[in-house]
């Protein structure tokens, strides 16, 4: 059985709430988030819900292209002005997820 031990570690005020933040933003407790640290993991923050919206609007999109592509390939025809539509709608649908994803709003702990 492994032994367990007990640290403590004196943090300012600062200090305390900006690890509570960050184990916050990665659903984690802070003793979890530390511990990860410790054994040379990072963890990474958890999506907003803005994101998994955006995720399922791009399968959604994805979806229909493929009934396009079905139709297409079995007809030979294809719908020049929705598969355009569609084309545009997925531009900006990965330019929304690219500026949400990459560029949100930071706190200045980045």
């Amino acid at each position: 059985m492994q032994s367990k031990r007990l640290f403590n570690v004196r943090l300012t005020d600062h200090e305390y709430e900006r690890l509570e933040r960050k184990a916050r933003d990665c659903n984690l407790s802070m003793y979890s988030y530390v511990r990860q640290i410790i054994n040379g993991y990072h963890p990474k923050e958890a999506p907003s819900m803005d994101f998994y919206h955006m995720m399922r609007e791009l399968k959604q999109i994805g979806n229909n292209l493929n009934q396009l592509a079905y139709v297409a390939n079995n007809t030979g025809l294809i719908d020049e002005d929705e598969y355009h539509a569609l084309a545009a709608l997925v531009r900006r649908k990965i330019r929304q997820i690219e500026k949400e994803v990459l560029d949100p709003e930071r706190d200045g702990d980045h």
